[in-house]
């Protein structure tokens, strides 16, 4: 017992080593990382109808830049939230399935997954993804979301005390909300009129679509 208790013990003391805290990553980065994954790779469908637009290549990137960085910060207030070490990395890997999920349904023609759909939901949602040639949801799901969350369920983490990390998801919510506030102050004037003609660009914006979806549940 004392010789099981001993090698536990040197277990725990090389998992919190220095040298250990010193090789892991900060969840920062794994925020800031994600966020990043999850507004490109995730939004595929969104970036196929913003560059069907009929409009010149300056006008075109500035939207396109504008939405991305929406989209980034607007993850990154979302994963600010959920910034907790037994938390994070479940809500990433859980975000990006969703993601691709609803990416995979929209760039097929069909609805992403909503709250308001019928109990029937996901017999629909199967229908759906089988209509579609087996390559698509393979390589989707296999180099958007699994690859991605193998990669993340491994990576270690530093461990960050509770002290410490109030404070720091406290800056990092306020760094993303001043920068949503910054992209839309700048970028209203042409997201606007696109927005107020097309309401559907928001059903396009994967995973809000489903999150904004539950706000009536």
């Amino acid at each position: 017992m004392s010789l099981r208790l001993f090698h536990v013990t040197e277990f725990a003391q090389s998992m919190l080593s220095p040298a250990d805290q010193r090789e892991a990553r900060h969840p920062a980065q794994l925020l800031l990382l994600a966020s990043l994954w999850l507004a490109l790779a995730g939004n595929l469908p969104l970036w196929r109808e913003l560059a069907r637009l009929s409009m010149d290549f300056g006008s075109l990137l500035w939207i396109g830049l504008c939405f991305g960085l929406l989209t980034i910060a607007a993850l990154g207030v979302l994963l600010s939230l959920l910034n907790w070490s037994w938390l994070l990395k479940i809500s990433v890997i859980a975000l990006l399935w969703l993601a691709v999920l609803n990416s995979l349904l929209l760039w097929a023609g069909h609805s992403y997954l909503s709250a308001s759909l019928k109990p029937g939901t996901l017999q629909t949602v199967w229908a759906q993804l089988r209509a579609l040639p087996l390559w698509q949801p393979l390589l989707a799901f296999g180099l958007l979301a699994l690859v991605p969350s193998v990669w993340v369920w491994q990576l270690s983490l530093r461990r960050v005390a509770l002290a410490s990390r109030l404070p720091q998801n406290l800056l990092l919510l306020l760094i993303f909300v001043c920068l949503l506030g910054l992209v839309w102050f700048l970028g209203k004037s042409a997201l606007l009129p696109l927005l107020q003609d097309q309401p559907r660009w928001l059903e396009l914006l994967s995973p809000f679509n489903t999150l904004l979806s539950l706000r009536n549940y």
